[in-house]
């Protein structure tokens, strides 16, 4: 499965119900629901049809083993990405690279099973699942943003507004964290430096 192909599956789900005024957009009932993966720990990753932001919108949806269910939000992602990081850095660039890799039209399916089994001491997913949701996060920026969607980007492909704070925390230092997240929260782009890809910046 590539970022692409989660269109085509949440397109296939029930839609929810909406009502809409002149003034807001609201979610009566969600829509249909699948499971797209169960991580190594025994979490469940799934989609459901919202159809919030935009026509065919979906969110993403965390399932641990014994807990209730959650949606992670991009901050999640990047704090569990900046635990790896300061916790273990030389296996947190496989971590980091996976999302270059899946940026770049690699199949997630594959990526995963690099990442998968690699384990930090300070953590709040498996890597596989972190990869696995980010890169669902990732389809769902190019949804609302893209050609499909209802809003606007200014960058190609969307997700590349997602892409340079991963970026950006994979050259962080120590306590940098507290400006990433402030900078993401307030819904402001990450530095235009972040669009110089992992993979030119690691070459050896």
């Amino acid at each position: 499965m590539k970022v692409d192909d989660v269109f085509e599956i949440v397109q296939k789900l029930k839609p929810a119900e909406i009502k809409e005024t002149k003034k807001a957009r609201r979610v009566i009932k969600e829509g249909g629901r699948t499971l797209l993966y169960s991580g190594s720990n025994g979490t469940k990753v799934y989609i459901v049809r919202t159809d919030r932001i935009c026509p065919g919108d979906f969110k993403v949806v965390l399932q641990p083993e014994g807990r209730k269910e959650f949606a992670p939000t991009h901050v999640r992602l990047f704090f569990d990405l900046y635990l790896k990081r300061i916790s273990d850095e030389k296996h947190a660039r496989a971590v980091f690279l996976a999302f270059e890799r899946i940026n770049h039209g690699e199949d997630i399916d594959k990526v995963l099973d690099d990442v998968r089994g690699i384990n930090f001491s300070m953590e709040l997913d498996p890597s596989d699942v972190t990869v696995f949701y980010g890169s669902l996060l990732m389809a769902e920026q190019d949804w609302n943003y893209g050609s499909r969607g209802c809003k606007e980007s200014k960058l190609d492909p969307p997700r590349e507004f997602l892409m340079r704070f991963i970026r950006w925390i994979a050259q962080s230092g120590y306590g940098d964290i507290d400006k990433i997240i402030t900078t993401a929260v307030r819904n402001r782009p990450a530095p235009k430096k972040y669009s110089v890809s992992l993979f030119e910046l690691w070459k050896s």
